[in-house]
């Protein structure tokens, strides 16, 4: 039975899109726990996998005898044998899946600072100048990186396709991304009204002195914009101006891309999808803002 359900989670993971390796290792992971756990796969509770996380802390590595396993691999390991457990649980073959304390991830280092639906609505909102919305556009609806929309040139859009071309991304990766009718309509008033001198200048956006902007000045506009929103605090339900003005410092124009991705997969996008409109070179990159969806959604139930 046990090799009957690692084969159904073999499926799962290829129906998702994960590479032989990646499936080979998550499968291995959940074969490590089941070995631990001493129990048949339907019986073992999210108890047993606080007892195995414990266990990963303070198991020597076998390679470096003097240090243990490092936090962020611990936290994939668990991972893993959560996601075999959602899929049971999504199979039917179990009535809830198994967890482990959110307080042990204290330490994750996929932690992201999102800001809400409500939040980026806000945003375009105060937008006054028309460069703001496009850094909105570019930085939250395109999903770009920080650098990208650096690096973005006027060639690089193709307002007659409805297309964003990013030529040369994270590891050299070229992506095409499609303009909504609202985003392509914007670009189109930019280029013509604000930056006629395009052939002179092929930077998609400049600085107040004339060059290409900058990821500081970017943050400084982004940073701007927040404070005219007065974003909510969800940690200090008295959202006093210590504590919003606390989050805005942690806010960078990197997090509009953190956040398109998190809004995508709450409003039921395929994680591939996701993958391929961010540029991901694996899923697993793409699958930490599952974990940051659920988190935001339990969060707003409670």
């Amino acid at each position: 039975m046990e090799n009957e359900v690692l084969t159904e989670y073999r499926h799962y993971l290829k129906s998702l899109g994960y590479k032989e390796d990646a499936v080979i290792k998550r499968i291995k992971s959940v074969r490590k726990f089941l070995d631990f756990a001493q129990k048949h796969y339907a019986e073992i509770t999210s108890e047993d996998l606080e007892k195995y996380y414990q266990y990963l802390q303070e198991k020597p590595n076998r390679f470096k005898a003097e240090k243990g396993i490092k936090q962020s691999t611990i936290l994939q390991y668990i991972r893993n044998v959560e996601q075999f457990y959602e899929m049971l649980a999504e199979y039917g073959k179990l009535g809830e899946p198994i967890t482990i304390n959110p307080e042990a991830r204290e330490d994750d280092i996929f932690v992201r600072e999102i800001l809400s639906q409500e939040e980026i609505q806000k945003l375009y909102e105060v937008a006054g100048e028309l460069q703001e919305k496009i850094i909105l556009h570019l930085a939250y609806g395109c999903g770009l990186r920080a650098g990208e929309l650096v690096k973005a040139n006027k060639e690089d859009v193709y307002l007659k396709e409805n297309l964003l071309i990013v030529p040369r991304g994270k590891f050299n990766k070229r992506r095409i991304i499609p303009l909504t009718e609202t985003i392509k309509n914007d670009l189109e008033l930019f280029i013509s009204i604000e930056r006629k001198d395009f052939e002179e200048k092929t930077p998609l956006l400049l600085h107040s002195k004339g060059g290409r902007i900058q990821e500081w000045t970017l943050n400084r506009i982004l940073k701007k914009m927040l404070k005219k929103i007065k974003i909510s605090d969800e940690i200090d339900e008295g959202d006093s101006p210590t504590s919003w003005r606390q989050r805005i410092k942690k806010i960078s124009i990197h997090s509009l891309r953190h956040s398109i991705a998190t809004h995508l997969l709450e409003n039921g996008m395929a994680m591939e999808k996701v993958k391929e409109f961010l540029g991901h070179k694996n899923l697993e990159t793409t699958e930490i803002y599952t974990r940051i969806s659920k988190k935001l959604l339990k969060d707003l139930r409670i």
